[in-house]
């Protein structure tokens, strides 16, 4: 058995429980090409990973777009992921994430997601991923227009207030720059990046525990 000193879990969920960088790309890439745009992985990694769609628009036209118009391309770069995602043979939760989960319940600790994903998104995850096995759909915070994306806390924030503790009572799960950002700004007791995608940590190798596979969590982590 082992006893958890932090009182919470968050996490972030694509790139982090689920594996999507690479659809999210590729969903992204034919969305720009219909749009006259064009973006390298790192510029998609800096400018696009973690960040509300609406954000994201915003950046690449140069805020010109109506309300609508944000609205409106949001989905269609949605749906064109979703269609990606059941061409896929086994679209599933990363590796080790549901035995996590297991462990979790069986020690009574309470965890939630926090995503920039919208409710287009989550309503698609609940149903392909079965994620109401392991989460009440109030616990899952997503964009719903009301909050700030990532770097700042908004959505962290509101998870914490859902799991009713503290900043430095969470750990938090992120793999994108702008997430981890938002979990130190939202003041995280402890953050465990998920490098699912080879990303660059350098500015937190030194600072924050890294895995690249969710098999590599050492339980005694949480006791710290």
């Amino acid at each position: 058995m082992y006893y958890m000193k932090r009182k919470g879990i968050i996490f972030d969920f694509n790139g982090t429980l689920l594996w999507d960088t690479q659809l999210h790309n590729r969903a992204w890439d034919n969305f720009l090409k219909n749009h006259g745009f064009s973006l390298s992985d790192e510029e998609k990694h800096q400018r696009i990973h973690g960040r509300l769609n609406s954000d994201i628009l915003k950046d690449l036209f140069e805020s010109k777009l109506t309300r609508e118009e944000i609205e409106r391309y949001a989905l269609e770069k949605e749906y064109e992921y979703q269609r990606l995602c059941k061409e896929i043979d086994e679209f599933s939760l990363a590796e080790g994430v549901i035995e996590l989960f297991n462990k979790l319940k069986e020690q009574d600790i309470p965890f939630v997601i926090a995503t920039a994903s919208g409710i287009e998104n989550v309503e698609f995850y609940i149903r392909e991923l079965e994620l109401n096995k392991w989460f009440k759909k109030e616990h899952i915070v997503y964009n719903d227009g009301s909050m700030r994306g990532k770097p700042l806390p908004d959505l962290f924030l509101r998870a914490m207030d859902i799991l009713g503790i503290e900043g430095e009572d969470t750990i938090i799960f992120e793999d994108s720059i702008s997430g981890i950002r938002a979990a130190e700004a939202a003041g995280a007791g402890k953050v465990i990046i998920v490098d699912s995608n080879s990303g660059e940590y350098n500015s937190w190798v030194d600072k924050y525990t890294i895995i690249t596979h969710f098999h590599q969590i050492d339980y005694e982590w949480f006791n710290k």
